[in-house]
């Protein structure tokens, strides 16, 4: 069974080298898609080990991609494109450059072929209308242009975008109380929402292309709502013949702070959470993460088939 990794990484090359080789195994493919705002030099030696690597495609299509905004489903859609190509792989993992794996390669491969046809996606209905202040609605009945601007940059053109787009925002909420605001066509699948991170078969993946590629308009109702890459993929999926197949379980710890808003480093605190028989990934893992990576480089990485260098 081979398994792709889908790396949306806005991490140097060194640093996906360095990924890359820990999650290395003899049944691992890779495909990475590295935000355009790196700028990235193809003679760095770190680049051409990725590049001559032959596990290893790296996108030539380089999507600027902004916290919140449709360019993430945009680099996915083409990181899953890519790994289609390949007809000999039987799940695709989507992890960003701060995701690794915490089980050994044999334990993953061993439970994806107990579980094999199961997809692996965290969902859940979204509701109706706003009228039930759902916060993940409102991402859908607002226009929001978070593919303009970084909203956690301190750049003057960030910031005054950011600020444009916020009072933008403020109109589009009186005009909601008019009863003018972005719809959701009833002709539409019925939305489904969840984390961004999953684990699907081929055959899943392959169907959500075709539903894109089939449906142009539903596709592009999604180019202007906030965090979207957590609502496509579930509301695709739930609404297909693999829905039947979906275990509600991503397969992967995340460790949020106190507002809930963002993932924090993992340190060795949360090793008791990574022993969960179904956490096969992790993130996020940084220079706070030493301690912890020093435990997996021990434990885990150095069972792959390919060593550690």
């Amino acid at each position: 069974m081979i398994h792709a990794y889908l790396i949306l990484t806005c991490s140097t090359p060194e640093k996906t080298n360095i990924q890359v080789k820990r999650l290395q195994s003899g049944n691992h493919c890779f495909f990475i898609h590295f935000d355009q705002k790196l700028r990235i030099d193809t003679n760095d030696p770190y680049y051409k080990e990725l590049a001559a690597q032959t596990n290893v495609v790296i996108l030539k299509k380089r999507i600027n991609v902004q916290w919140g905004s449709f360019r993430i489903v945009e680099a996915t859609v083409g990181l899953i494109r890519e790994a289609l190509k390949h007809k000999n792989v039987s799940y695709l993992h989507l992890l960003s450059g701060e995701c690794l794996t915490v089980k050994s390669a044999s334990y993953i491969s061993n439970y994806f072929e107990r579980n094999n046809g199961k997809e692996f996606i965290d969902n859940f209905i979204m509701p109706e209308s706003s009228a039930e202040h759902s916060l993940t609605y409102r991402r859908l009945d607002k226009y929001h242009f978070h593919s303009y601007f970084n909203p956690r940059s301190p750049k003057i053109k960030d910031k005054l975008i950011k600020n444009v787009n916020s009072v933008f925002r403020k109109m589009q909420k009186i005009l909601k109380k008019a009863g003018i605001y972005r719809r959701y066509s009833g002709h539409y699948p019925r939305l489904n929402a969840g984390s961004q991170w999953w684990s699907l078969s081929y055959g899943a993946c392959q169907y959500l292309v075709t539903y894109i590629d089939q449906n142009p308009k539903f596709y592009e109702r999604f180019k202007y709502t906030q965090v979207s890459d957590e609502i496509l993929f579930q509301t695709i999926i739930m609404n297909s013949p693999f829905a039947e197949k979906v275990v509600n379980d991503n397969l992967r710890f995340l460790h949020f702070g106190k507002n809930g808003a963002y993932a924090e480093p993992l340190t060795m605190e949360h090793l008791g959470d990574l022993k969960n028989e179904n956490v096969l990934f992790a993130r996020k893992f940084t220079k706070d993460s030493e301690s912890l990576l020093s435990f997996l480089e021990r434990y885990i990485y150095r069972q792959t088939k390919q060593p550690m260098h």
